[in-house]
């Protein structure tokens, strides 16, 4: 239980601390790198599909 004291205080000084934006703190991907790595995946995963349904039949 000594210890929550510490993570309240912790979340606390988080949650309050406005030193810099959080842009500055936690650098962003650029969305067109997600989004072309949401749809390779995407592609890749369709392509195993439809090769083990293809070689099953």
């Amino acid at each position: 239980m000594a210890n929550d004291t510490g993570i309240i205080e912790e979340t606390k000084k988080a949650v309050t601390d406005n030193e810099r934006p959080l842009g500055e703190q936690a650098p962003g991907t650029p969305f067109i790198f997600v989004a072309l790595s949401y749809l390779a995946v995407l592609a890749v995963v369709s392509g195993v599909v439809a090769l083990i349904m293809w070689s099953a039949n």
